[in-house]
This record gives structure tokens, C-alpha cells and sequence, in this order.
């Protein structure tokens, strides 16, 4: 699905690309490193080990729901996501074999994961939905004020007002996260020292303010 700007990015961010492909790379890389591994998902999720920082890289270390930047906030403000909530498998074995594969992991911010942990998503919202392939961005906007929006093709949909709402996307938080991307970019590729120096302080203000609203 074409889109005409993906919310989660700034002009600066890389797109995402080959998303299915580079984790079905990590899920084999993992198969073959580690021949009993059964639940993909328990080999990802450790916090400091290879896979964990490798699937970070796939999502270009940012947030897949509302691309809150991993590096501007801590790193337990980040984990991984089941896509189809575990509560969606039987509790099982197999059931959570299933539910950990690589295909139904995401890199999310902790906000969004446990906002999203108690939604169950169905066809046809699991295409709708997808932020792997970029369908996501169609279903929501940035506003002129940097605020995630629902766009006015879906703004009377009942599960995505519910979505939108679970994974706080309307939140203060995600803004500040948004113009904390904007300015950590520009200040990385800024040349003279002195506007270098006041973006950095800028960055540090916001980062402040953004962690006194969600403490």
C-alpha cells in the first residue's frame, strides 16, 4: 500500500525495507546458531545479547507503532512485541511456539506494547494494521502540531479508535518523542558548533520535560 508519509518518520528517518525478509534471515540465523530453539521469541526479547540488538536494527532501532526513537529513551523503554497477542494462542507448547515466531514480533516502545498487550486483532485488521509493510501508516497521520491523528478514512472505525487509544497514541509523550527525533537528527548532521550546541541543549530540555510527563 503507497502512502504518502509514514507518521513514524521524520524526513531525516530511513524507511523501512525488506522487513519480513531481514527477520525470516534473523529467524534462520537464530535456527542455526541455536539448533533446539524452539520459541523464537525467547532468544529476541533477552535485553543486551545479539538477536535482541539485531531485531532492534530491523525496525532502524525506532518504535514500529509510533517510532519513538531507541537511544533518546532508556533502553528498558523498549521490548518485544507479539503482533497477535500471546492471549490469542492456546496455552501450549505449540500454542506459544506460535505466538513467538518471528513473523508475529515487533520492535515497540513499552508504551505501546502494554497499551496494545489486552487487543486482539483479527482480519481485516491484522493487514490494516501492519507495520512491517507500512499499511499502518495509512490508517494514521501526523497532525501539524506533530500529534498522531486518525485519518478521516477511519476516524468512525470502532477497533481503530479502540487501538488508537490502548496504544496512547494520542499521548503528549509521543509528540515530545517525535520532536526529540527531529531534533537528535538535525543535530547529529549540523556542522557548525555553536547551532550544534543549541540544538543539544534544546534536545536536553525536551528529553526533561518529555520524561516529567510520563513519570
Amino acid at each position: 500500500m503507497t502512502v504518502d508519509k509514514d507518521y513514524r518518520n521524520t524526513v531525516c528517518c530511513p524507511v523501512l525495507e525488506d522487513v519480513e525478509k531481514k527477520k525470516q534471515d534473523l529467524e534462520d540465523e537464530i535456527k542455526q546458531n541455536l539448533s533446539r530453539t524452539k520459541i523464537i521469541y525467547n532468544k529476541v526479547r533477552e535485553r543486551g545479547s545479539i538477536y535482541h540488538e539485531k531485531f532492534a536494527k530491523i525496525y532502524n532501532d525506532k518504535c514500529a507503532y509510533c517510532g519513538a526513537l531507541w537511544g533518546l529513551l532508556p533502553t528498558e523503554s523498549f521490548e518485544i512485541d507479539h503482533y497477535i497477542n500471546e492471549a490469542s494462542f492456546p496455552d501450549t507448547t505449540e500454542g506459544r511456539i506460535k505466538a513467538g515466531r518471528m513473523e508475529n514480533l515487533v520492535w515497540s516502545c513499552t508504551s505501546c506494547n502494554r497499551g496494545k498487550r489486552g487487543i486482539t486483532i483479527k482480519a481485516p485488521y491484522d493487514e490494516l494494521l501492519n507495520v512491517d509493510n507500512g499499511n499502518i501508516a495509512a490508517v494514521f497521520e501526523r497532525d501539524g502540531d506533530y500529534y498522531i491523528r486518525i485519518r478521516s478514512t477511519y476516524q468512525n472505525d470502532e477497533f481503530i479508535r479502540r487501538f488508537y487509544e490502548a496504544l496512547h497514541l494520542n499521548y503528549e509523550t509521543k509528540r515530545l518523542d517525535y520532536m526529540a527525533l527531529q531534533l537528535e537528527r538535525k543535530y547529529q548532521t549540523e556542522k557548525d558548533e555553536k547551532k550544534k550546541h543549541i540544538l543539544g541543549e534544546s534536545l536536553s530540555l525536551l528529553l526533561k520535560r518529555r520524561n516529567r510527563i510520563s513519570s
